[in-house]
Order: structure tokens, then sequence, then C-alpha cells
């Protein structure tokens, strides 16, 4: 860890000081009840969790929308894609209002503790000086002013969240403990939409390079001037001595307007390949912050009944050439198998 010395770092009488400005902004009551509200509808509202899956449901919906438009699709096909919104919604929501409420009454604690008062002062003046360091209006000399302010603010934090911080986590350990069993419940939830998410995009991805591949083998081997003159022989043959069909797809008129569908054909998979690695990036992520639960509260996890599926994982044993399997985890809730 990087160590400074004591005049790079503010001590509480010049936190308190700097803060004072805002200490004077906070302490009146119509600030207070818009703290409230702001916190409650920002921070800690159910809406502020269980949006990520709302978002990636919309998707789902987005791509059933892209593949009716499609050409080539049937209905039968397209029924069983579709998410019952019910099954993911609701149980959403309900994990998310676990979530929440957790949150809040952490924060509640939090804001009662002097250690985390100090480190949340010390964040917002951070803030403040990093906002007047962006200012290009500032004076050179006010700038060195507020830059030494702004590297004696970081420096206390890091040493602050370094020592006091991780000791007053402890007493919420407990609280801690139960956020991180609602916030995996949550995980595994949004997971298995990210899943129904990526089988709609890949999905949609096939039927659309099979599409462009159809097309693309009409005028595989024509000279520009024949499919000119097959497409106007199409056009004319479809629109003479015939009923009117307003719905009727227009037909290219020559070639360059056929390789223009190409293109847009073409376009449409990158766009799916682009959002299908978005979509295994957030699982990746998902996963993480499941392990990231697990190293932290593995143990208390299990004796509340939440398993752990063991897999082959390959270390060293210390033996130069030899190495032995080690069991890796993961994480199952055994009231749900």
């Amino acid at each position: 860890m990087t160590e400074y010395n004591n005049s790079s770092k503010f001590n509480s009488d010049d936190v308190n000081k700097a803060f004072s400005k805002f200490s004077t902004l906070l302490s009146s009551q119509k600030a207070r009840v818009c703290l409230e509200n702001t916190e409650n509808a920002l921070a800690f509202d159910t809406e502020v969790f269980v949006q990520p899956i709302r978002q990636d449901l919309g998707e789902c919906l987005d791509l059933v929308a892209d593949m009716i438009r499609e050409r080539g699709t049937n209905g039968d096909d397209l029924q069983k894609l579709i998410p019952v919104l019910s099954d993911w919604l609701d149980p959403g929501r309900q994990f998310s209002q676990e979530v929440a409420r957790l949150e809040k009454e952490i924060a509640e604690k939090k804001r009662k503790h002097p250690d985390f008062v100090f480190a949340f002062k010390l964040k917002i003046l951070i803030n403040k000086y990093g906002e007047q360091l962006n200012n290009d209006k500032i004076d050179p000399f006010e700038y060195g002013k507020i830059l030494t302010k702004h590297d004696q603010a970081k420096h206390t934090l890091a040493d602050h969240m370094q020592n006091k911080i991780r000791i007053a986590q402890k007493a919420l350990a407990p609280d801690m403990l139960e956020l991180a069993q609602s916030q995996l419940e949550l995980s595994r939830h949004h997971e298995k939409v990210l899943e129904i998410k990526q089988e709609l995009l890949s999905q949609a991805q096939g039927h659309t390079r099979h599409t462009l591949q159809h097309l693309a083998q009409i005028f595989q081997d024509a000279e520009p001037e024949l499919a000119d003159t097959i497409l106007a022989q199409t056009n004319a043959l479809t629109s003479t001595g015939s009923m009117p069909s307003p719905n009727r797809q227009k037909i290219p008129n020559n070639l360059a307007e056929f390789k223009q569908e190409l293109t847009n054909q073409g376009e449409k998979i990158k766009k799916f390949d682009n959002r299908l690695k978005s979509c295994i990036d957030q699982l990746h992520q998902l996963k993480e912050f499941e392990d990231a639960i697990f190293s932290s509260y593995g143990d208390q996890l299990r004796s509340r009944g939440i398993q752990f599926k063991k897999a082959p994982k390959v270390a060293k044993t210390g033996t130069v050439g030899k190495t032995k399997k080690i069991p890796g985890l993961r994480m199952v809730n055994r009231r749900k198998e």
C-alpha cells in the first residue's frame, strides 16, 4: 500500500471546515426532505435494482419484433421464444425489493457511524474539487491550491478506507450477509433473463445470416446488365394485368438497389454480433459478482442452505511438473433444486 506523510492528508478539522458550506446547505428542513426523496427515488428504490431486468426483457421483445419483421419466420417458432413477462418481471421486482430494503437499512447505520460520515464528506469534497479543476476559466494560482486540496483529500480517503472503514465494516457483517444473499438471488434471476436474450440474439442472427446467404445466391454469377434486365422483367410480370397489392414489398428496380438490401442485411448481422458480445459480457460480470460474494461469504451462505457445485480445477502442488485436481466451487441453492 502506498504511504503518505501527514502533510499530504487532511485531518478531521480540515475536512469539517472544507465541508461547512455543504453542511449549511443540507441543514434546512427543505434540504432534508429533498434528500430523503432523492435517496428513495434514485438510490434505495426497488426500481433502481429491477431496471436492468426491465431493460433486458424489453430488448428480448425488441428482438422478437425484429424477427416478426424478418422474412421467413413463422409464428409457431417465434411463440416459443417469447418470454412470459410475469415469470421474470414479477420475481425480479420481489428480489429487488429485498435488496433495496437492506441497502437502505445499511445506509441508515452508516449515516450514524462517524467513520463512514467522514468518508462521505471526503468523497463529496473530492467531487467538488474535481469539478473546479475541470473549469477552463480558473486562474492558475487558484488551480494549484485546488489541486493540492484534491490530492490531499484523495490521499486521506485512501488511508481512511484502508484502516478505519475496514474495521467499521465488521459491525455491518450480519447486514452485509443478508444483502449478499439477496443480491445473489437477484443476480441469478438476471442471469436467466440474459440467457433468454442470448438465445434470441443467436436465433435472430442465424436467421438473418440465412436470409443474406439466400439473397446473395440469386445473382451470384450474373452480369450487372443481365441482373438489371431480370429485375425489370420480374417487376413487369408482377405488375401487368394483376390486381393492385399495396402490401407487397417493393422489388428492387436494379442491381444497385438489390445490393443495398444485401448491405442492410449484413449491417444487421454486425449489430447482432455486438449485442451478443455485450450480452455475454453482462453474464460474465454477473458470474464474477457471484464469485466475489462466494469469496466473502461462502461459509456463512452454506450454513443458510446455499450449496456449491464442485467443478474440477487444476492447481500446482509445488512439485515441478506435477499437478493435481482440487475442487472449484459454484453456488447453487439447495432449496431451488
